[in-house]
């Protein structure tokens, strides 16, 4: 079998969507491609500790997910992956159908 996709390829994609793995990243994710960010503000949409948020954050920074940039004392996040926009409309999509 031949692949489309080489091998350092598939596990970049592999990272990514393994940090996608998790329904709070997966919103956090859907949230910043509609705007930046920062976690006062994603604990206040999602309702969770801002702990919660900082954890879920540094597993998406980690899979090159997202980064931030510092903008005086707060800090903003963002979506770095493009292709991310088209993979979540997806899934809202899917989940319309479902």
């Amino acid at each position: 079998m031949k692949s489309c996709i080489d091998i350092d390829g598939a596990e970049r994609f592999a990272l990514a969507f393994k940090a996608l793995g998790h329904p709070m990243r997966l919103q956090i994710v859907s949230g910043l491609l509609s705007q930046e960010c920062n976690v006062k503000h994603m604990t206040e949409c999602l309702g969770v500790a801002q702990a919660t948020v900082s954890q879920q954050l540094a597993v998406l920074r980690a899979a090159g997910v997202v980064n931030y940039e510092r903008k005086g004392n707060t800090v903003c996040y963002r979506v770095t992956k493009p292709w991310l926009r088209q993979l979540v409309r997806l899934v809202a999509r899917a989940q319309q159908e479902d």
